[in-house]
């Protein structure tokens, strides 16, 4: 990709839930490892879905107009979506999501490059970043930072893409694709009986006036060259019935001896364990030397298959009836070098019902 092409963001937008919240619910993260705060305020699972127009109607910036609009009546729901981090307040040092109505945000972006060009680059997955926005959640002053970022990027053309950034520290990751179907319900019907805008208001044309800059700030596509220090790989295994934290630390280092297998990839000492259970997030820091010299207990390398996101069940994700994307990327996004994150996923029904759970593995790269 040549430096000229360049990339822009033209809105940045929020979107609340279209219902008050009840207030006083919060989610506890067992969390309170400061070294270790750091490294999760920053990783996130980061989901990519790019179209084709499939119509004169459809476009990158009545897209962004619709999402906002059954997004808000989506997240009525889920208000977990539009929480916020914060330091619980008991005094234990842990953190919490405090549920609330603060909103995720709704970045709207162009890109000078058509989407057939973006897709067969060999260097993709590495500017994927300019296509789902994400700011690393202050520390000091968490109640500012959102947990979840949407952005509707417009190529040159008839093509665009629909970026989701969810932090890790919110959910379990298969807590955004049920989302993502409830809210596709919804966002189709409300389609189907003509309660979406037919000229939206939040349309960015809809503000702009000769005075006012076309973009709120511009950069090239290549300073999106990949600083992620990590690959994703999937895996499953069947869930189980002694859910106690040492079987799932067992499992997660069957599951890095697996991603060691995949090219470009290091080896570890260090991994950091996130499960989610019914009463919140349990996190751990685990050293592999110590678990080398433990029994792996039963049939954990055996139990773990590689698994393949589109199992997840969203490669038909629409936003314009009959038109599906053709290409979805998945990954987690860790700044941690030297260290592998492992996320175990208890299943993506509802209910937790599931037999299967899904466990998603960042690797170091060389």
């Amino acid at each position: 990709m040549a430096s000229s092409k360049q990339f822009h963001i033209d809105a940045i937008q929020s979107i609340m839930p279209s219902k008050i919240i009840t207030p006083g619910k919060s989610r506890r993260i067992n969390l309170t490892n400061t070294t270790l705060a750091q490294k999760l305020l920053q990783s996130r699972l980061r989901m990519v879905f790019y179209y084709n127009k499939s119509s004169e109607e459809e476009s990158a910036w009545t897209a962004a107009a619709w999402v906002k609009e059954s997004m808000s009546v989506a997240l009525a729901d889920w208000p977990e979506l539009a929480g916020r981090l914060r330091k619980d307040r008991e005094g234990e040092g842990c953190w919490e999501i405090k549920i609330n109505d603060a909103g995720l945000r709704l970045v709207q972006a162009s890109i000078e490059m058509p989407l057939d060009e973006f897709i067969a680059a060999e260097d993709r997955t590495d500017k994927e970043a300019a296509l789902a926005d994400w700011r690393d959640i202050d520390m000091n002053n968490p109640d500012f930072c959102a947990l979840c970022y949407i952005q509707v990027t417009q190529f040159e053309g008839n093509g665009y893409a629909v970026g989701f950034s969810l932090s890790l520290l919110l959910n379990d990751p298969l807590f955004l694709v049920r989302f993502l179907k409830s809210w596709t319900e919804i966002h189709m019907q409300m389609l189907a009986d003509g309660r979406l805008s037919k000229s939206p208001m939040f349309h960015l044309n809809y503000f702009q006036s000769p005075s006012h800059p076309k973009h709120l700030r511009s950069t090239t596509i290549d300073s999106f060259s990949s600083t992620e220090a990590t690959t994703t790989v999937l895996f499953k295994a069947p869930r189980m019935q002694n859910d106690g934290i040492n079987n799932y630390k067992k499992l997660a280092f069957a599951c890095i001896d697996e991603a060691l297998k995949s090219p470009g990839v290091k080896g570890v000492t260090k991994f950091t364990l996130l499960v989610n259970k019914s009463d919140g997030l349990e996190i751990e820091s685990c050293d592999i030397g110590t678990l080398k010299m433990e029994e792996i207990n039963g049939d954990a390398n055996g139990a773990v298959k590689l698994a393949r996101w589109e199992e997840l069940g969203l490669e038909d994700f629409p936003l314009i009836k009959g038109n599906k994307p053709v290409l979805v990327s998945y990954r987690f996004v860790s700044s941690e070098v030297d260290e592998a994150l492992v996320a175990v996923m208890q299943s993506i029904n509802q209910d937790n019902d599931g037999t299967e759970m899904f466990i998603g593995a960042a690797i170091p790269k060389f």
